[in-house]
């Protein structure tokens, strides 16, 4: 019994955790595309968006919340590719691929790409609005 329930977990085919969705936006010709996020991939995010602080004596760490938000959306959108130097030089982001899609997008349209990478890869939306309302203001 254990072999059979092991094997119902091997995935046959990997990409079935890489689904991509368009999304379209008036001002541009073409969609953006983006990519769903594995756990792992998720797990990497939060460490680098991770600071440790001093407080009270003691190392205290805390996830800087728009840099997770910047970085998710930042490794999801495949297209346009947000770190093209030429993208970066026009919108004047050198380096700063979140905030090349910033400067890319209404406010509206940003909280709503945020969304998007967030269900694409499986996210309850519910805990995650207050954040992407946070990253809005």
């Amino acid at each position: 019994m254990t072999q059979k329930s092991i094997k119902s977990f091997l995935l046959a085919d990997a990409s079935v955790l890489e689904e991509t969705k368009e999304i379209k936006f008036p001002q541009f010709d073409e969609a953006f595309v983006i990519r769903s996020l594995t756990a792992d991939e998720f797990d990497n995010i939060t460490k680098r968006s991770t600071r440790r602080m001093k407080q009270n004596g003691s190392i205290v760490k805390e996830v800087d919340q728009n840099k997770l938000v910047d970085t998710l959306v930042a490794e999801a959108v495949v297209t346009p590719d947000l770190n093209d130097a030429e993208l970066q030089e026009y919108y004047g982001t050198i380096g700063n691929a979140a905030g090349t899609a910033r400067k890319m997008l209404k406010a509206g349209q940003w909280g709503d790409l945020i969304k998007d990478v967030q269900d694409l890869s499986g996210f309850d939306q519910e805990p995650l609005d207050e954040l992407v309302d946070e990253v809005k203001k």
